[in-house]
């Protein structure tokens, strides 16, 4: 068993220290800076205020799912330590210091992953299924919306104070709903062109955009729009990819995937009776467990997370 460290216990960590614990880890120490009682766990675990002090204790993995600003200075602080370092998504609200953590990646042979969780969505997986079979033929736009009213996330805290509302954070629906942005670049490859729009004037009053149109083009000549906000209600998220021959629509909140080819559906994917949103979480702490037992290490997982970034800030700065 390792010894895991976990960086940040809010929702996100929360679940994670579940998680760890349903798949048989046990050794768990934290490191948070308010000392307020966990919400969903009743066990008590050896917890610092300091992240050098809590690497004293020689962790072997780090999660750091704490506010996006924090990510990468604690990243880097842990892999100085020598720990693999899974990360909640974005992997940073700017570029800064991704070359140090990267150097630092190599040097001392640490696996680093990203947590977007999406990519273990069953109905995700076999849309990439269909799309590398050339089902629909060569991918020509994707098109994506995703919307959910913010204050309804956490109903028991005031959304007010959330990292995701705070632009110092590194806040505000392009980088805290950056899946989307992730599964388009995961489909469609390398991007080559940004455009877009964003803006900040509903009843929300948060200091980050709450909604924002992304236009990107990509060195195939495909191109995509991708519609985020804080705003939706109900909320609403569905992917639509078309192709030379077909085209595949997904509902997240159907938990369903379909496929048609030259206008008629051929085929349905639902997965809406079985699916538990928990396992993403799980399976892609399965994925990164696996990783590191694997002594390649894999530089393209961080270069992906911080194309992501350089994407959000290429709109941000239109």
């Amino acid at each position: 068993m390792k010894k895991i460290l976990v960086c940040g216990v809010g929702s996100i960590g929360e679940r994670h220290i579940n998680n760890l614990i349903s798949l048989g880890y046990k050794d768990i120490i934290l490191y948070r800076t308010k000392n307020k009682k966990l919400r969903t766990i009743k066990k008590k675990f050896l917890t610092f205020k300091n992240l050098s002090e809590a690497l004293k204790q020689k962790p072997d993995v780090a999660i750091i799912s704490n506010p996006t600003h924090l990510h990468l200075k604690n990243a880097i602080e842990c892999v100085k330590s020598n720990c693999h370092v899974f990360i909640e998504k974005p992997i940073s609200q700017n570029s800064k210091g991704y070359g140090k953590l990267k150097n630092l990646m190599i040097k001392n042979k640490r696996h680093i992953m990203v947590g977007y969780m999406m990519r273990y969505h069953p109905c995700v997986i076999k849309m990439k299924e269909w799309v590398d079979k050339k089902t629909i033929g060569k991918i020509l736009h994707f098109k994506s919306e995703w919307g959910e009213y913010m204050p309804g996330w956490h109903p028991w805290e005031n959304y007010k104070s959330s990292y995701a509302g705070k632009k110092e954070m590194g806040g505000g629906p392009i980088l805290t709903l950056s899946h989307e942005i992730d599964l388009c670049l995961f489909f469609c490859g390398n991007f080559k062109k940004v455009s877009g729009n964003f803006n900040s004037i509903s009843d929300l009053r948060l200091n980050t955009e709450d909604l924002a149109n992304i236009l990107i083009s990509f060195d195939s000549g495909a191109c995509a729009n991708i519609h985020l906000n804080y705003l939706s209600r109900p909320p609403s998220r569905k992917i639509d990819i078309i192709g030379s021959k077909g085209q595949i629509s997904f509902d997240y909140y159907k938990n369903q995937v379909k496929l048609f080819i030259r206008g008629k559906q051929r085929k349905s994917f639902d997965v809406s009776k079985t699916f538990n949103r928990n396992n993403l979480f799980i399976n892609e702490l399965k994925d990164f467990f696996n990783t590191i037992q694997n002594k390649n290490i894999n530089i393209n997982g961080i270069d992906h997370a911080f194309k992501i970034v350089k994407l959000a800030n290429m709109i941000k700065k239109i």
